[in-house]
This record gives C-alpha cells, structure tokens and sequence, in this order.
C-alpha cells in the first residue's frame, strides 16, 4: 500500500498515488498537444476528453 502523505489515503499502485498527489500540488503535468491551446490538466484522461472541443 502507498499512502498519500498528505491525506493518509491508500493506493495499491505508486502511479495511482503520484497521480493523486496532483490534486494536492496543482501540478498539471499533461498538456494539451493542440497549438496555440496550451492547457494543462492534472488527469491524463482529462486532457483527452479536452481534445475532442478541437
């Protein structure tokens, strides 16, 4: 188990945690691809759901 340092939440995989840790940070590694766009997204799946308004 991973747990988030800092909620205490529980994650079976390291990547569900590091991706979890972004709601904490703002971190918004993902970015949209589309020139000229230039938003970010700290879920993947919510930058691909963005790419669909192009």
């Amino acid at each position: 188990r991973y747990l988030c340092p800092f909620c205490g939440k529980a994650f079976s995989r390291p990547s569900s945690l590091r991706i979890h840790t972004y709601s904490h940070t703002g971190e918004k590694p993902f970015v949209c691809p589309e020139p000229d766009c230039g938003r970010k997204f700290s879920v993947q799946s919510n930058m691909r759901r963005h790419l669909r308004v192009h």
